[in-house]
């Protein structure tokens, strides 16, 4: 950008940012140079999300995080909120610069673009905002957590939070050194992160057995439920889904029927296991009646949310392999009413083309 035109620019930028709608958080345009200089004159984080035209989690962020009235609230007050596409412009640039290896993800910077630390993936508004306040503050960051444990080098709970931060921001380093060590300096779990630890030593080895016996072992920790959906993944993965069927059951016993984290992911394995039978060459229409079930049996678990949509546009497809051209059309509707893209667009036209032929 030339500097003859930063005033007109910025005042663009400002006035346009004014006249967004206040109910949800508001997303500045503008370059990402432009972007440091108003972060920089307003001595603000930025926080930069980055997206792709197909990420449909991103669209769930939009309409389910950025809508919360608390989260909202925050950003627009004490960011300067920006979105990129990482396939587009600036983009990709960006992308590689801050390391993003899929989306969303969304970048916190201090007013130079320095990072400060990210969310990966889909995260619910209540622990979004809790982490966004976090970051603004300077706590529970890489640096925070790097900073805690060279004053603390035995601290069995930095070192665990060191190793889940280099999981969940894809950094350089070791997990399982930090969560050993929180092993070795807390046998008894005194600190409550031992168990947490094990689990997850557990998921990184993809050990089964281990996952099982530490259900049993430690039934009260946090990570039961995250091992229950491990297990489950692991046994359809196996082709055993009366098994995964039954972890999941077990796990609904105990956290409830509406938990999000096991409708999402339960929703998710059936859509998947639906998906496969769409997908088979050899699949006979028997089985594509069930694929339908099963889908079916998916929406109870995704409903509201952008899976929806996935979980229809299958169900369209496997309507269409069985030459039912009108509930493969209903279906497909029901898709792009919940989320309107272009693969979904694609397929009504498939099946009017199909009814046309007909």
């Amino acid at each position: 950008m030339k500097i003859i035109f930063l005033n007109v620019i910025l005042f663009c930028f400002i006035f346009s940012a004014q006249n967004v709608k206040s109910d949800e958080v508001i997303f500045a345009t503008g370059s990402y140079q432009e972007i440091l200089d108003k972060a920089k004159s307003e001595n603000k984080t930025i926080m930069i999300d980055f997206i792709t035209d197909w990420c449909k989690w991103c669209v769930e962020t939009d309409r389910k995080v950025y809508t919360d009235p608390a989260v909202y609230k925050y950003a627009n007050e004490k960011q300067i909120n920006w979105k990129i596409d990482a396939e587009k412009g600036e983009g990709p640039e960006l992308a590689k610069k801050y390391g993003v290896k899929g989306f969303p993800t969304i970048v916190f910077t201090d007013p130079t673009g320095v990072e400060i630390d990210r969310i990966y993936g889909y995260v619910p508004a209540d622990q979004f905002l809790v982490k966004m306040t976090d970051y603004n503050n300077g706590v529970n960051t890489y640096g925070y957590i790097k900073q805690k444990l060279e004053a603390e080098p035995d601290n069995a709970g930095i070192n665990y939070l060191m190793a889940e931060k280099i999981m969940s921001n894809g950094l350089d380093g070791d997990p399982k050194v930090y969560l050993n060590k929180t092993i070795t300096l807390d046998p008894g779990n005194s600190s409550g992160f031992t168990d947490d630890a094990k689990f997850t030593i557990a998921y990184l080895n993809q050990n089964p057995e281990e996952i099982e016996k530490l259900i049993s072992e430690y039934p009260q920790s946090e990570k039961v439920k995250e091992g229950y959906m491990n297990l489950a993944s692991y046994y359809e993965e196996k082709e055993e889904p009366v098994k995964a069927d039954d972890l999941f059951q077990s796990a609904f016993s105990k956290y409830g029927e509406t938990d999000f984290d096991l409708m999402q992911s339960y929703g998710n394995l059936l859509i998947g296991r639906a998906y496969g039978t769409m997908k088979s060459e050899t699949a006979t229409d028997t089985d594509r009646e069930k694929a339908i079930g099963v889908a079916t049996k998916a929406l109870k678990y995704v409903s509201g949310t952008v899976n929806e949509a996935s979980a229809y546009y299958i169900m369209s497809d496997l309507y269409l392999q069985l030459k039912n051209i009108e509930k493969a059309m209903d279906s497909i509707n029901k898709s792009i009413s919940i989320y309107d893209k272009k693969s979904y667009q694609d397929q009504k036209k498939k099946i009017e083309s199909q009814n046309a032929v007909k």
